[in-house]
């Protein structure tokens, strides 16, 4: 008997079968799928950066300079001068004290938060966190709450009952952790496209002294000037520690972690997916060395970004479109039902774009969506042609029976 048919079979009459397929030729701001030319709505590079001629040719010298490869771990002879060099940049754009290199955001996640729970003590996150945090989460020995959505109010009663009164309020009641626990959060949330409340994450860090956990993969690059605001008075305090990718708005691959030194060197003594894994690549490390200082040269690309996503935003609730709590530059378009959604993609790719259905489980059940990525590259002529196809695809999608 085969193992497999009957879950996949079940996934199919769920429509939850994901299959994988190969883009034509290098995904841009347009892909080519099955012959045809698409818009491309499913990007994160939102700054454009993966194809800039500066990040290109700096890991074409990092190839011809160190070879393909870093030959090893960090902590066995695969550390280069770059991977230094790439982290004293990001901890110099994430002024907390020092930075860590991870091979990806999901690496970091993992490898990070079990490190940290056994030292910090109970973990707190928001329950729509990215899955990697889940993982990590479920594989820690330390107890771990999640707390409602951007919920400040029921963060701080599992704070009270879990940690105990305030910070020199009187000692902590009998059964409550000796030690601050930590708070994690994503700064922008990656199917909603809405921020964290980070002044509020800080007011209570300042009541009750827990460390932040931060979770910028979404954000980091767009939105520098709003996070390093809310951060300024909480950094000083020395329990924030935020992770970010290179893999998105700086257009290449890989993750950081930066926070107090003490930390990050904890960190390189016990996070398991750091120790345990090649170094990156040195044209990895190179292009987004050449990622970071071409985005802080050209800050139009992250004003053109927001302009942008300002405009669709508008634009969608104007038609009618349920967006959500959308505040960025990721636009979830929902469709409703599996099915829906997957019957929308199908409908927007034969209209000339590239969006694929996010469902159930990864989206609550009856919210599966168009996650619309938007990026510097897209014009508002192009955002208005989007709406339009949208509002005759969706209208063809609410005549069909059969949504569920």
């Amino acid at each position: 008997m085969n193992p497999f048919a009957q879950p996949l079979l079940e996934l199919e009459e769920q429509d939850r079968l994901r299959t994988l397929s190969a883009l034509e030729g290098l995904p841009g701001k347009y892909v080519a799928r099955e012959g045809r030319v698409c818009l491309n709505l499913s990007s994160n590079n939102y700054l454009g950066l993966a194809d800039h001629p500066l990040v290109k040719q700096a890991g074409a010298d990092a190839v011809l300079r160190y070879g393909a490869g870093a030959g090893g771990s960090r902590l066995l002879g695969g550390g280069l001068p770059l991977h230094l060099e790439l982290e004293n940049a990001v901890a110099e754009m994430r002024p907390l004290g020092k930075a860590l290199l991870f091979n990806t955001g999901f690496m970091a996640n993992l490898g990070v938060l079990q490190a940290l729970a056994p030292v910090l003590g109970p973990v707190f996150s928001d329950k729509l966190n990215h899955a990697s945090v889940a993982e990590a989460l479920r594989a820690s020995p330390r107890a771990f709450h999640r707390f409602r959505h951007r919920d400040m109010a029921h963060l701080e009663s599992l704070l009270v009952q879990h940690l105990g009164p305030e910070t020199g309020s009187g000692g902590a009641p009998e059964g409550a952790a000796a030690l601050p626990g930590l708070v994690c959060s994503e700064t922008l949330f990656s199917m909603d496209g809405d921020f964290a409340p980070l002044r509020d994450l800080l007011a209570l860090q300042a009541r009750f002294g827990f460390y932040l956990y931060l979770d910028e993969a979404h954000s980091t690059g767009c939105y520098p000037e709003a996070v390093s605001q809310a951060l300024a008075a909480g950094a000083e305090r020395g329990r924030i520690l935020i992770m970010g990718t290179f893999g998105k708005a700086f257009g290449g691959f890989g993750a950081y972690v930066a926070g107090p030194a003490q930390a990050i060197d904890y960190l390189v003594n016990t996070a398991r997916s750091f120790i345990f894994s090649t170094a990156l690549p040195p044209a990895v490390a190179a292009s987004a060395l050449s990622a970071l200082r071409v985005a802080d040269a050209e800050p139009w690309r992250r004003e053109k970004l927001a302009e942008t996503a300002g405009f669709a935003r508008a634009l969608f609730r104007k038609r009618g479109f349920d967006i959500g709590a959308s505040e960025s530059h990721i636009v979830p378009v929902l469709a409703g039902s599996n099915r829906a959604a997957v019957r929308l993609s199908t409908a927007m790719f034969h209209a000339g774009y590239h969006a694929p259905p996010v469902r159930h489980p990864t989206v609550p059940e009856g919210r599966a969506r168009l996650r619309i990525n938007l990026t510097c590259e897209i014009t508002s002529s192009e955002i208005s042609a989007l709406a339009d196809e949208l509002s005759s695809a969706l209208d063809e999608s609410a005549n069909e029976a059969g949504d569920g």
